[in-house]
């Protein structure tokens, strides 16, 4: 018979699990797949082509052993999230864990020029090219991974939201700085827990678990005058680093979490309790 410690390292495995995640290329999503693959998942990192997720799963593949497959998509695009997972069920016959990461983020968009407009004239294009990301995007992969996870007897949605989702900025913190927060971002974010309560309730029966992550900023290269202001916002005093979301992410794809649906697991170092 297994002791404690060898049932409590079972509720936790992450083995034979076929995984999926988009945005996978970008600063939390390296640090996801990394650790799934490390953990003996079989994974598909997905992201847009320009990223090279083909290269990021060889690159896993070679570094751990896991079997990684690369897929090209972009997420606002419903034909390539439908083939996103065709290619998963043909490949692996199954999907167990879907991590739905991919995101346009103030970074990713600063090419656009407009996307830190003032509110009082904000282009429609930008708020409608973020939403068809954050929340669109959401949407399909939900809509396609939930297909696959019921073909293959349930499963684990975890959607990704942000702390912009619950909370309002602080707008001060951005002033004078080449980026800021801006409102699309903030309401497709909170949209996304809206789907999870909503997707919670529908496959509640159906062996599929719906859950928010709710990662609080993390350091992407910031500037030390952003990084000390961030900090003074959050009770833990610094930004997150991505190591710091991976325990919340195994929890929500393991067994650890059957019990667990419809949730917002806020990884913010405490900047919400303010």
């Amino acid at each position: 018979m297994a002791d404690t410690t060898e049932l409590e390292a079972l509720r936790y495995s992450l083995d034979d699990r076929v995984v999926v995640v988009t945005g996978s290329t970008g600063v939390l999503g390296r640090g996801y797949c990394r650790a799934f693959a490390q953990r003996g998942a079989k994974l598909v990192v997905a992201d847009l082509a320009e990223r090279d997720p083909l290269s990021q799963a060889k690159r896993l593949s070679e570094e751990t052993g896991a079997q990684v497959f690369g897929q090209a998509c972009d997420v606002s695009s419903e034909s390539d999230v439908v083939a996103l997972f065709e290619a998963t069920m043909s490949r692996f016959g199954r999907v167990n864990v879907v991590m739905n990461n991919a995101a346009a983020t103030g970074e990713h968009l600063l090419k656009t020029g407009e996307v830190f407009a003032p509110f009082e004239s904000y282009p429609l294009a930008v708020w409608d090219q973020v939403l068809r990301i954050n929340l669109t995007g959401v949407f399909l992969v939900a809509r396609e991974g939930g297909k696959a996870m019921l073909a293959s007897g349930g499963g684990s949605l975890i959607n990704v939201s942000s702390v912009y989702g619950v909370v309002a900025p602080d707008h001060r913190i951005y002033e004078g700085m080449p980026f800021g927060s801006f409102p699309a971002y903030s309401a497709g974010k909170a949209g996304v827990h809206g789907l999870t309560l909503w997707l919670s309730t529908y496959w509640g029966r159906k062996g599929i678990r719906v859950n928010t992550l709710v990662p609080g900023g993390v350091f992407n290269g910031h500037s030390d005058e952003f990084v000390r202001r961030y900090s003074d916002r959050t009770p833990m005093g610094r930004m997150a680093n991505g190591d710091d979301l991976i325990g919340a992410v195994i929890f929500l794809a393991s067994d650890a979490s059957l019990y667990c649906t419809g949730q917002q697991f806020v990884v913010d170092g405490g900047l919400t309790a303010w």
